[in-house]
């Protein structure tokens, strides 16, 4: 009886515990799982219309406010001399300013002289030059235009000279050329009579380069 009893106890042992294996194996069957998905990225736009503004000068070299007797390149009174003689200036007010809003043209800035004279008598064979003045800088210290070329030693005459030049696509921006009080020469030959003289300077900027 007792040998019947533990049988029975075995069967029904076996028979749960398939049950339970058959329990486990459907559930790890039905389980699974699926990535996420990630939505498509969506776009918009930003857009702006710049105008770019007039290239103009505001600054030259030398210029003074009406009334100002004093030249503003300044040789002051010097002696004359039995030879050659070359006077450097001791002051020049202004310095050389060019703004370009937004233009890719391209400009240039150029410079003439008329001969010296004090209304009665010329210089003869005079020479007026810029020598060794500083380079241009750019206003505004984080412009990403390239700079213009800057021609700081030039000699002046009557006919123009070039001595700021921004190349196509350059010089954009606001710039600055800094002349420093002895940075004009004036050669004058011997047996030039002395006198009060002087000299109109044309600055004449152009929308195109040089």
């Amino acid at each position: 009886m007792e040998g019947k009893i533990m049988k029975k106890i075995l069967r029904n042992s076996l028979l749960v515990g398939a049950a339970l294996l058959g329990i486990g194996s459907f559930g790890f069957e039905s389980i699974s799982t699926k990535a996420a998905t990630t939505p498509a990225p969506t776009t918009s736009k930003a857009g702006a219309v710049i105008t770019p503004g007039t290239i103009s000068s505001d600054s030259v070299p030398g210029a003074t406010a009406s009334g100002v007797a004093t030249p503003g390149i300044d040789f002051g009174t010097v002696p004359s001399s039995a030879g050659d003689v070359t006077y450097k200036s001791t002051a020049i007010a202004s310095d050389l300013h060019v703004t370009n809003p937004g233009q890719g043209t391209g400009w240039s800035v150029s410079v003439a002289d008329s001969p010296f004279t004090d209304g009665t008598n010329t210089l003869k064979n005079a020479q007026f030059s810029f020598t060794d003045a500083s380079a241009v800088k750019a206003d505004a210290t984080d412009n990403v235009s390239t700079l213009p070329t800057f021609s700081g030693s030039v000699l002046v005459s009557s006919a123009p000279v070039t001595v700021l030049n921004a190349a196509t696509g350059t010089g954009v921006g606001a710039y600055t050329a800094s002349y420093g009080a002895t940075d004009a020469s004036l050669l004058v030959p011997a047996g030039n009579i002395g006198g009060s003289y002087s000299s109109t300077l044309t600055w004449t900027l152009s929308d195109a380069p040089a």
